[in-house]
């Protein structure tokens, strides 16, 4: 791009110059009477060159070269005129010095030989003798003539010289290039090497940790895992960084919603769990369209990298997160303004802040880890998608950092909506002297008004319990917001008003209800879209003490997944419904064939035939039917926007899975008739106790089940026993289906991602989502649903990078499982022997040398995924995974030498022909 501008700047300046000279010469001709009809010609030579410029038809390199014939013919007009010639030699030295700018000496040497040539045609003056010869004349001649020839000599020295420099620094900007490129590479090589030992100490941590009973050792086993999950992010930014550096970042198009994005980025500062943490407060224009046209990951990544900023340089107060939308013809930009009450940065570091590496000299760098690529990152992701940053900031006040980003719109329906919204009336008691900084104040103030704008709805501040209760008898209230600590310190009367309001408390994680408790918690951060999606649940019968049960109504449930079908079946069972079960679109359509429904309850994601088409093929069944057939989606995909969307395919309402015991009924109430539906003082499908500690009795097993140990691995069992509807029996019933579909499930998981099925795989890994969450497992949950998310987009370096994390997880679940439940692990690591693919014997040896090679170095991530993948595998009737047994026990105990030479006694016995 360089070397072309610069040509167009030569071709432009030898235009200008030679079209002046001809215009020059046009006026000397008019005055001495010189020949008009050569300037003409000369002049529309001139008109033809700006043609040619303009039009850009004639290659860079015969321009010039057309450019300097009409200018030499110029020159040799100009200099056949007696009047003429003595300014021959400075014309000419002027136009060796022009034509020296286009690095070519032959162009040289033709002003040359023109100079030359004129001048033995000026010589016929001479001999005619219209011009006297002197010794002047002679002595001026050749002065003039060795000027010309001085100048060109010179000319050529000079080019000799700069093409030899010009060529030196070619060569070393090219040695330059190819040392950052290895630099390049081997950051990016050594990044992917460093998986490996970190897979070593994140995976031998894990297993110790299964094992590990002493809470003192537990915990700096955690620490030391945490590190290397720490690393990983490094990594992660390390592999960005390149990508930006090496200008190999590519922006992709995805159609995303980013309430969606949003509600991920939350839920992973939640797994994050950080210590001290500062108020992180939301505030979504309600507004921003629901659907949008961009790259999602690389917002999503941007969000995170200046909301980790944000959280390592503020000790106290809080974080606003401000996204919003401004229009414009090519659709919106997004704006993210992202504020904190932090340190600050100084003003001659906001220069330089946008670098590489970059941390602030100002004891920050000394307080926190990270390699200063946060912001370098958010540049250039920035920068690649066609936006623009700003950073505002003042030391020992905070930092707000300013992002645009251009996107399209693919739907124009707002992103979050509040439905009857006139039926409403709010009320909010937060005090905002508890925050101890003020900006934190300022900060629940804005994002509370602009939600309330936003929403449309009708919300009352107060500020103490006397407004408070002047505002309950002067208005009907439907809602009320209420802080934890303010509800802490005057319960009774909340829980006195629960009887009529509804009671939301905002709290963080750790806030728990009394049981009894009328009231909600809604999780910090609450925002436009978590309070928009809690008042769109029209909770009519939320007070009512008696339960509500549909005898004798048909239902049929419609998923590929059998855990969702037994969740589904006793969640049913106990409306006293009478409930059928479809694994396949194709078994849904062969029931609905032969006997009437009067629910059906359909999955969305689904192989072969999936909802949406079984949606369409029943609806042509019952087309013209007395019978009509009521069908309500069913999935995990609950973010904002998915009921419209549901709803615009045909559905006639939409559950989002795991199913809200509230929201199922609000669901129950609209599509059946009132005389289907039925009220009593007990409901078989709530557990008569539930215990605030969690142990339940297995009727298989006579041993006490202690079902807390389950938290200290991911699983929320509190949560899990909810979705059961308090029913633990229930839930041990779902963690054992849950181990024995492992295998199955981990076989299909490793076979679409080495076959790279993606369509299969997100549908398995959906499967994965939504199971994991009804047990509480919402780490693993989330994972899943990164990974569907890369399946679809056909992400597979995301895939490669974090497939293997995620198997290696749900085996780390479900062996914590079996060890809970006292289930034997071979159940968990049998095989059905029909699915099992024959290995010949050179396969088995090289899998074999490979399981060695990473347990000599302590792999165990590759070790597992090794024996998990040759476990699915036979050799001669013999299964593999048996003969594996004894190794997989040993790498569960870390016994990595023990399990080494175990492989080499098989390995021998192989090569022996002992097997």
């Amino acid at each position: 791009m360089h070397e072309q501008e610069r040509q167009r700047e030569i071709n432009l300046i030898l235009l200008i110059v030679y079209t002046l000279f001809t215009i020059i010469l046009m006026g000397e001709s008019i005055i001495l009477g010189w020949e008009i009809g050569a300037v003409v010609l000369l002049m529309l030579g001139a008109v033809a060159c700006w043609w040619i410029y303009m039009t850009d038809i004639i290659p860079y390199s015969i321009r010039i070269w057309l450019y300097q014939i009409l200018s030499m013919l110029a020159f040799f007009f100009y200099g056949i005129h007696e009047t003429s010639m003595y300014d021959l030699a400075p014309v000419m030295i002027l136009a060796i010095i022009l034509y020296s700018a286009t690095e070519q000496y032959r162009m040289i040497q033709i002003c040359v030989i023109t100079y030359i040539l004129t001048m033995c045609y000026d010589f016929i003056f001479v001999i005619k003798g219209d011009v006297e010869l002197s010794a002047l004349m002679v002595t001026r001649t050749l002065l003039h003539f060795a000027l010309v020839c001085i100048s060109g000599y010179l000319m050529k020295t000079l080019l000799k010289k700069r093409s030899k420099e010009r060529k030196l620094a070619e060569e070393k900007i090219s040695e330059l290039e190819e040392m950052n490129r290895r630099t390049e590479d081997f950051l990016t090589n050594v990044s992917h090497e460093l998986r490996t030992p970190i897979n070593a100490v994140t995976g031998i941590t894990a297993v110790m940790l299964k094992k590990e009973e002493n809470e003192e050792r537990r915990k700096d086993i955690i620490s030391i895992r945490n590190a290397g999950h720490r690393l990983f992010r490094q990594i992660g930014d390390i592999l960005d960084y390149t990508e930006i550096d090496t200008g190999r970042i590519k922006v992709s198009s995805d159609v995303y919603m980013i309430t969606s994005l949003v509600n991920d980025i939350i839920i992973g500062n939640h797994v994050l769990n950080r210590e001290n943490m500062p108020e992180l407060i939301f505030d979504i224009d309600p507004a921003i369209p629901s659907g949008l046209i961009g790259d999602e990951k690389k917002i999503k990544r941007i969000l995170e990298h200046l909301i980790d900023n944000a959280f390592k340089f503020t000790k106290e107060g809080g974080i606003l997160v401000r996204i919003y939308a401004l229009r414009k013809t090519y659709g919106i930009n997004l704006c993210i303004r992202v504020s904190d009450t932090g340190i600050g940065i100084a003003e001659d570091e906001l220069e330089i802040v946008g670098e590489r590496f970059y941390q602030s000299d100002a004891g920050r760098n000394r307080r926190v880890g990270g390699l200063g690529l946060g912001l370098p990152i958010v540049y250039g992701m920035v920068s690649a998608m066609d936006g623009f940053l700003r950073i505002e900031s003042t030391v020992g006040k905070g930092t707000t950092v300013s992002v645009s980003i251009p996107q399209k719109v693919s739907d124009e329906a707002p992103g979050i909506v509040v439905e009857n919204r006139e039926d409403l009336c709010m009320a909010c008691y937060i005090r905002p002297e508890k925050f101890e900084v003020p900006e934190v104040r300022d900060y629940y103030n804005e994002m509370i008004l602009h939600m309330v704008q936003g929403l449309d709805i009708a919300l009352h501040r107060v500020y103490d319990m006397g407004e408070l209760a002047r505002l309950t008898s002067m208005y009907h209230l439907t809602h009320l917001l209420v802080g934890s600590v303010e509800y802490e310190e005057h319960r009774a009367y909340f829980e006195e008003l629960a009887q009529n309001i509804r009671i939301i408390i905002v709290a963080g994680d750790d806030f728990v209800l009394q049981k009894g408790s009328r009231a909600q918690i809604l999780r910090k951060p609450f925002y436009s879209l978590s309070v928009a999606n809690l008042l769109n649940v029209k909770e009519e019968m939320l007070f009512e003490e008696r339960c509500m049960i549909c005898p004798g109504v048909k239902v049929l449930v419609v998923d590929d997944e059998p855990m969702n079908l037994m969740v589904a079946k006793g969640i049913f069972s106990g409306y006293q419904m009478s409930v059928t079960t479809a694994e396949s679109g194709r078994k849904a359509i062969e029931l609905v064939q032969k006997e009437d429904f009067d629910l059906i309850f359909l999955d969305h994601m689904m192989p072969e035939m999936d909802g949406v088409e079984t949606l369409k093929r029943l609806r042509k069944i019952k087309a013209g039917t007395e019978k009509e057939i009521t069908i309500i989606a069913f999935t995990a995909n609950a973010v904002s926007g998915a009921r419209e969307m549901f709803l615009r395919e045909g559905f006639d309402e939409f559950v989002s899975k795991p199913i809200e015991t509230l929201e199922l009924e609000r669901i129950l109430r609209k599509v059946l008739p009132k005389s289907a539906i039925s009220y009593v003082d007990e409901c078989e499908k709530y557990s008569s106790n539930i215990q605030n500690t969690l142990g339940v009795s297995d009727e298989n097993n006579s041993d006490e089940v202690e079902l807390s140990k389950l938290d200290s691995v991911g699983i929320n069992t509190q949560s899990g026993i909810q979705y059961c509807l308090g029913d633990s029996r229930f839930y041990v019933e779902l963690l054992t289906k849950f181990v024995k579909e492992s295998t199955r499930k981990e076989t299909d998981i490793s076979r679409f991602y080495e076959q790279g099925d993606f369509d299969n795989y997100a549908i398995i890994v959906h499967a994965l989502k939504s199971n994991a969450k009804m047990l509480g497992a919402d780490e693993l949950s989330e994972n899943a649903k990164m990974m569907e998310a890369a399946a679809k987009k056909c992400d597979e370096s995301f895939m490669n990078d974090y497939h293997e994390k995620l198997l290696e997880q749900y085996r780390q679940i479900v062996q914590s499982i079996c060890e809970v439940l006292h289930l034997d692990r071979s159940d968990v690591l049998q095989v059905v022997r029909a699915d099992m693919v024959g290995l010949t014997k050179e396969e088995l040896l090289q899998s074999l040398v490979k399981l060695k090679e990473g347990l000599d170095t302590f792999e165990a991530d590759k070790a597992d995924t090794l024996i998990a993948d040759m476990s699915k595998a036979v050799y001669q009737e013999v299964s593999v995974g048996e003969l594996l047994h004894e190794i997989a026990q040993d790498v569960d105990d870390y016994e990595f030498a023990s399990a080494s030479l175990k492989v080499d006694n098989i390995i021998n016995k192989l090569e022996g022909g002992e097997l």
